[in-house]
């Protein structure tokens, strides 16, 4: 059998939903593995990356080892996965940095459940989420690719976000929420708004910026009952459950703290549009071997992805009109755009994979998959190979 026969069998024989899902698990779990001896030497509890800044040392559960830094926006979360009904700034010996963290008590409240409320069990917890919810990704990728017309392992490039590989090593939030995003997708798709409107009100609680595909939704629901080609139905649930639930929780961080989280998360997360993006691109494409401490190369890595996100939002910005995918999840990433590019400078300046921007990439991937025109290989040769960078790099630092 020739070398072509062998990868059109190899090809057609990954035409599985499952296959995307089990090459993802099997990836997760090797970078884990990797993370885990090559840094950590197999203590788990260390990837909190906890730093005596906001971690208290003699205070913190004894299993967590306490680094002599700033310390990760993981340590906040695992904090609240201690206890996510503890509402103070300091509890077992960390205090949050802000109170917007608050905003996304989804993944660690899921993270308490799954440990069963034992501290001990918490930092394994909060890795098998995310691990979990890669592999998770893989199956709905190619569930979509599947509804597509396309070969189900085109579904890798639903996980193929170089940012989520940063999530998975600093146990942060974007794989759980981009789950709840496309699971959410993918029910209206198959038309359970009940369904698709646990799943956004969820991933709000997660990732805020999950809201994009209710308020989305919304508009157009709302335009089309205007318009009288709709009427009102089960199908609203989708984007008014999601925003009740959204502001409920608001109302009780208030209710418990004095301060409506979310007006702290656009102090700290917005800024005027294009400003802080304009100064990011400028400065590190013209410093592109400008060193970071305790990151060499992050900003000549950060000016590949960048422009590897700019190919998928461009394809889909050029394909929105002859794209067969569904109104709302157009209108879903023209407002992604708008937020990416109206975020403050800690968004931009940082060197974290641009893991803050994961639903445009995602929206892009769903609107290139309903496109007649076949570009997926030249999407997959360009973000693939940044994935395994990524995976290697964030095996080896901080």
């Amino acid at each position: 059998m020739t070398a072509t026969g062998r990868r059109a069998i190899a090809w057609s024989t990954g035409d599985r939903i499952a296959a995307p899902a089990l090459i993802a698990l099997a990836f997760a779990v090797v970078v884990v593995t990797a993370r885990l001896v090559l840094l950590f030497h197999g203590h788990v509890g260390d990837m909190i990356l906890l730093g005596d800044v906001y971690g208290h040392v003699g205070q913190v559960p004894h299993d967590v080892h306490v680094w002599p830094y700033t310390g990760y926006d993981g340590q906040f979360y695992y904090r609240l996965a201690l206890d996510p009904f503890d509402l103070h700034r300091t509890a077992f010996g960390i205090t949050l940095d802000s109170w917007y963290r608050l905003v996304r008590i989804g993944y660690p409240t899921l993270a308490w459940l799954l440990s069963g409320g034992q501290h001990a069990a918490v930092p394994y917890a909060l890795l098998a989420i995310n691990v979990l919810a890669l592999a998770t990704l893989g199956l709905l990728g190619g569930m979509f690719a599947r509804d597509a017309g396309r070969n189900a392992l085109w579904g890798l490039l639903v996980v193929g976000f170089y940012g989520f590989m940063t999530s998975l090593a600093r146990d942060l939030t974007e794989p759980l929420g981009a789950v709840c995003l496309m699971a959410g997708l993918l029910a209206l798709r198959r038309h359970r708004p009940v369904l698709a409107a646990l799943l956004l009100a969820f991933g709000s609680l997660t990732l805020e910026v999950v809201i994009v595909v209710p308020l989305a939704l919304a508009t157009v629901r709302l335009v089309e009952i205007a318009r009288r080609s709709a009427r009102p139905g089960a199908e609203d649930l989708a984007w008014i459950v999601p925003g009740a639930v959204f502001l409920a929780w608001e109302v009780v961080v208030k209710a418990a703290t004095g301060t409506l989280p979310i007006l702290t998360d656009l102090s700290h997360n917005a800024g005027p549009p294009l400003v802080a993006a304009f100064r990011a691109i400028v400065h590190n494409f013209a410093h592109p071997t400008a060193l970071v401490p305790g990151a060499p190369g992050a900003v000549v890595i950060w000016d590949i992805e960048f422009v590897v996100l700019a190919l998928f939002a461009i394809g889909a910005l050029r394909s929105l009109r002859e794209t067969t995918a569904p109104l709302h999840e157009r209108g879903a990433f023209l407002l992604s755009l708008l937020v990416m590019y109206s975020v403050s400078p800690v968004n931009w300046d940082g060197y974290a994979d641009l893991r803050s921007f994961a639903e445009v990439y995602l929206l892009a991937v769903l609107i290139q998959f309903a496109t007649p025109r076949r570009w997926l290989a030249s999407y997959a040769f360009s973000t693939f190979p940044i994935v395994f960078l990524i995976a290697g790099y964030r095996a080896r630092i901080l």
